[in-house]
Order: C-alpha cells, then sequence, then structure tokens
C-alpha cells in the first residue's frame, strides 16, 4: 500500500514538474513517509523526521478521500506553499494570538496561489470572506488583522457579525476545513530558537536549489506573490551557512570562556589595567573529504565557508580525511597549498577522533556525501554541508546522515 501511493505522489510531482517546474523541483527535496489511517495526522501535513521536513502521507486520506487527481495536484502544491512562505516556523513566533485565526490567515497566503478546482470543496480562498476586500499577494499577518477586526465584530455583535463573511468564519470554526493539517506544525514549538533557525536555512537551502534547476521562462510565469518571497531568499548575499546560528547551537551544550586582557577596559574589580574580558569560544572539528570524488572547486568552496566560521570567532581544528586521517591542524585564516587525500572515503574515522581525543563542541563535515553512512554515532552535534556536485537532498544518502544538513548551490 505504501509503497503504491509513494508511485501515485510520484506522478503528481511529475505531473507538477510539466506545469509549474519550480514547485516540483522544490518538492523533489523533501522526504515523504506514508502513515497508517489510525495515525495522529489524518490528512497529508508536512512535519518533522530527523531534524528535516517531511511530508507526511495518510494512506486512508489519500486512497479514500483525496481521489480526484487534481486535488491530489492542489493539496501537494498547497503544502509546497506552506514551506516556500515559511508558516510552519513563522507560526511559532506568533504565540498568543488566536490559532485559527492564524490558520486560516496562513491558508488564504497559499490557497490564492491554486486553481480552486484543484482544491477539495471546504478549502479557504480570498472570496470566503467577500465583505472584507481582501487584497492579493498580502502576507498572513495582514490576513490576520483583517479576520481578528471580524472575530471582534462576531464577539461584540457589531459590524459584520450578520455578514456572509462572519457566517464562513463560524462556519471553519465548526467544520475545521482541513485546518487539522497544521496540527503537525507544534512539533516546531519545542525546538530551541538555533534549532529553528537551522531548519531555516534548510528551507533556504532548498528554494535556492529549485530556482536554480527553472528555467528564466518558467520562472516568470510564476505569480508575482510567490517571487517575491522567491527573491527575498535569492537576493540575500550571504554564506551557504550563517555559522554564527551554527555556532550558537553547538555552543548550546558547551562553551569554553578565556581571559583577554584588554587596554580599552580598565579592571573595575582589581583596579589593574591593562583589563580583564572574558570571551567564548566555540572549539569547531572541520573535517574536510578529501577523496578522489571532491573537485578542485568543491575545496575552494569548502575552505571559504570554514573561513566565514573562522571569522565568527570559532577556534576551527581542521582534519583532511579520505578513506584515512592524512593532515590535522589549526586554522588560523590561511588556506593550505597542498591538501593530500583523493582515496575512498569514511566517515567513522573523524567522528572517532572527535570522540575519543578532540572533544570538539561541535562538527562541520563537508563531503559530497558519497560514502556509507557512519557506523560511529557522534558525542557532538554534527552538520553536514554537502557540495555542489554531492548528493541531492532527499536522497536515501542524505537522509541516512544524521544531524543537521546543507548543501552548497
Amino acid at each position: 500500500m505504501s509503497l503504491n501511493i509513494l508511485e501515485e505522489v510520484t506522478k503528481t510531482s511529475i505531473e507538477l514538474l510539466l506545469k509549474e517546474p519550480f514547485y516540483a523541483h522544490f518538492f523533489s527535496t523533501l522526504n515523504k513517509e506514508v502513515v497508517p489511517k489510525q495515525h495522529s495526522v489524518a490528512t497529508m501535513a508536512v512535519g518533522l523526521r530527523h531534524n528535516s521536513f517531511v511530508l507526511i502521507i495518510n494512506e486512508h486520506f489519500w486512497s479514500s478521500i483525496l481521489t480526484n487527481q487534481k486535488h491530489r495536484y492542489g493539496v501537494v502544491k498547497h503544502e509546497v506553499l506552506h514551506l516556500i512562505f515559511n508558516h510552519l516556523l513563522r507560526n511559532v513566533k506568533e504565540n498568543g494570538k488566536n490559532s485559527l485565526l492564524l490558520n486560516i490567515a496562513m491558508d488564504l497566503v497559499v490557497n490564492q496561489y491554486i486553481l480552486s478546482d484543484h482544491l477539495p470543496e471546504y478549502s479557504i480562498f480570498l472570496d470566503t470572506f467577500p465583505d472584507l476586500d481582501l487584497e492579493k499577494d498580502q502576507t498572513y499577518v495582514y490576513y490576520y488583522q483583517k479576520l481578528n477586526v471580524l472575530q471582534e465584530d462576531i464577539d461584540n455583535h457589531i459590524g459584520l457579525c450578520d455578514s456572509i463573511s462572519a457566517k464562513n468564519l463560524k462556519s471553519i470554526e465548526k467544520q475545521n476545513h482541513g485546518l487539522e493539517r497544521h496540527a503537525t506544525w507544534d512539533e516546531f514549538n519545542v525546538m530551541s530558537t538555533t534549532e529553528r533557525e537551522l531548519l531555516e536555512i534548510q528551507l533556504e537551502n532548498s528554494i535556492k536549489i529549485a530556482r536554480s534547476k527553472t528555467s528564466e521562462k518558467n520562472y516568470s510565469q510564476i505569480p508575482h506573490g510567490v517571487r517575491i518571497r522567491i527573491d527575498e531568499i535569492l537576493l540575500n548575499n550571504k554564506p551557504i551557512v550563517d555559522w554564527r546560528r551554527v555556532l550558537r547551537l553547538f555552543s548550546e551544550s558547551s562553551v569554553r570562556t578565556r581571559i583577554k586582557n584588554t587596554l580599552r577596559k580598565p579592571s573595575k574589580r582589581y583596579g589593574t589595567n591593562p583589563g580583564l574580558k572574558i570571551v567564548q569560544r566555540h572549539k569547531i572539528l572541520v573535517v574536510l573529504d578529501t577523496s578522489g570524488s571532491i573537485l578542485l572547486d568543491e575545496l575552494k568552496d569548502f575552505f571559504s565557508e570554514v573561513r566565514f566560521m573562522w571569522k565568527r570567532g570559532a577556534e576551527v581544528f581542521i582534519v583532511e580525511c579520505d578513506s584515512v586521517i592524512h593532515k590535522k591542524y589549526w586554522y588560523k585564516g590561511v588556506h593550505p597549498n597542498v591538501v593530500y587525500g583523493g582515496g575512498g572515503t569514511s566517515f567513522d574515522l573523524p567522528l572517532k577522533f572527535a570522540n575519543e581525543e578532540f572533544h570538539p563542541d561541535g562538527i562541520v563535515y563537508f563531503t559530497d556525501g558519497m560514502a556509507m553512512s557512519p557506523t560511529i554515532v557522534s558525542k557532538a552535534p554534527v552538520l553536514w554541508v554537502i557540495s555542489k556536485n554531492g548528493i541531492a537532498i532527499g536522497s536515501e544518502h542524505f537522509t541516512n546522515l544524521k544531524g543537521r544538513k546543507a548543501k552548497i548551490l
């Protein structure tokens, strides 16, 4: 049953590729999981597995309820758009607001970019609230504010309390209109701020990958409101990983400090000059995959990211490794003239070195991912940074790398 459903989901993604390639390329970066009828996800929703986004598909919902192919296409696109607009993570920031109105507002954002006959009858559109004169291409914040005023009218029996919009809002409150799909978003509420930020990096990387695979002609056909969101990410000129976020994550479990002399700040406690300043340091093990499959340009990309990390204040210790560890050294801002390797790949040796000898706050493993999954469990958090020509996001090898992941474009 699960295999058949995944094959049908693949057919839907192929249809998406033919009609709207950007969404299909983004969809291909998602893991997919089919769950039984009795599962807490009764329909289809985006959730979290192994610190990555996953599309959860209830087998009964897909096979017995969502039987219309147009609706399958539309609901898949609906979930993709929620991710593109980052609604799952932004929902966390709105703690304290009316959750129902927030969910409706976010559906209003994404459903306006889907044909009405591509979604089930109970779906929510801008014209569900005709009295509110809702503008197109607005954010969920705009729609929430409009809905909140309507809700206040209903509660206070004034204004639009007897309008069509009010009646539809009351109906949604009773019937839920498919909003139970958003229940999985609660998973993100219990994550740390830094963990959510790393997921946001992963999300932005997926958007960049999808854009790079989409032709200018096809990209120009994407609705203006969606392109605005995509361009926000594409025009944000940053390293592939925000190392400030990563270092913050690594330091949550272990932060070392050192004392630094400073001429600018006399010590108030001891009356001495120079003064003392406490400086937090992050001890990071960087593993460079130097196997034969790694190209020179990929190594340049790796060292570019290492330099960004080092400039953020990390103490970076580098291990060059293919099937064996060739070289170990502290990084001081200067790239080596020669990098040793050219053989196969073993992920286990650097992880063993970290566990038994180095004991870092965190590990950043630069690789193309073309190797057997590690058998050693790292004691320190790991971020896998996959090279341009490396394994695809969503592939089996990518999924089996335990820890957080990013891909260089």
